[in-house]
């Protein structure tokens, strides 16, 4: 009799080990970038099966077999042959990929994570706390957002003693302006570092006309567009309203990588 029930019980323990993913079974689909960067820094990238075509970092990734997924034009079936156990969607394009991602969970009983879009720091926390959890690696998204919290604090502490600066941030070129308003990643964070966003007045990304860019009259521009340099103080020459604007000068042009402000992330 007590062979028969230790028996049952280690078929029982042995039934249990097999039914859980460990971290070195997990085979991940990442379907926006931001995603994709935090399981990186999480638990690296072995177990990504299947990124965005847009992912660039981090740059072992482009000397990796793993397979590139158009988020634009999404087919069930490339995902299915990934046998995912974890897809890590994103609520950008979840309204636009329900059915196929379903239609992907349901073939291959992957578990499923929607993630909020982060329109602050705090944000950005939460969506690595609940890639952490759904990943069951929260010891490592916990050190991670202290780490984070951190640096950001040293951050816009630099900038607490300096003067406020107005800008804007323009996301699209001539002659359709768009440009970050507020309820944004990017305009919160400008706002901790003291940079008056001169659009926070209007939510999301909106499309404005160049005599409202001229009458908010900000001091700096912030391009998110991805031209270079030259570009990009080329397009600002040769739009003739922007004339007597102080962003016509060079030096108060700023010109960052747009994947690294766009996608919040570490």
């Amino acid at each position: 009799e007590f062979m028969k029930r230790l028996v049952l019980i280690m078929a029982v323990l042995i039934l249990s080990a097999c039914s859980q993913n460990t971290e070195s079974d997990m085979r991940i689909v990442s379907l926006i970038p931001s995603n994709t960067e935090i399981v990186s820094e999480l638990i690296g990238t072995d177990n990504l099966v299947g990124v965005t075509t847009v992912d660039t970092y981090p740059e072992s990734l482009n000397e990796s077999d793993i397979e590139r997924i158009d988020t634009f034009n999404l087919e069930p079936e490339t995902i299915i042959e990934l046998n995912p156990t974890h897809i890590i969607s994103h609520a950008s394009i979840n309204e636009m990929t329900k059915a196929e991602i379903d239609q992907v969970v349901d073939a291959t009983d992957a578990e499923l994570l929607v993630v909020d879009d982060a329109v602050d720091i705090s944000g950005v926390y939460e969506t690595i706390e609940d890639i952490g959890e759904f990943l069951k690696v929260t010891d490592e998204s916990d050190a991670l957002v202290e780490k984070m919290k951190r640096d950001y604090k040293s951050l816009v502490d630099t900038f607490k003693d300096k003067d406020a600066k107005t800008a804007f941030v323009l996301i699209s070129q001539a002659p359709d302006f768009y440009v970050a308003g507020n309820d944004t990643f990017m305009d919160s964070i400008l706002a901790d570092v003291k940079i008056d966003n001169v659009f926070n007045d209007i939510d999301g990304f909106p499309l404005v006309d160049i005599e409202e860019i001229i009458d908010r009259d900000p001091e700096y521009l912030i391009s998110a567009i991805g031209m270079n340099d030259t570009e990009l103080n080329d397009m600002i020459q040769n739009e003739k309203g922007f004339k007597n604007m102080p962003f016509t000068d060079k030096n108060k042009q700023c010109n960052p990588d747009v994947d690294e402000i766009s996608r919040p992330g570490p």
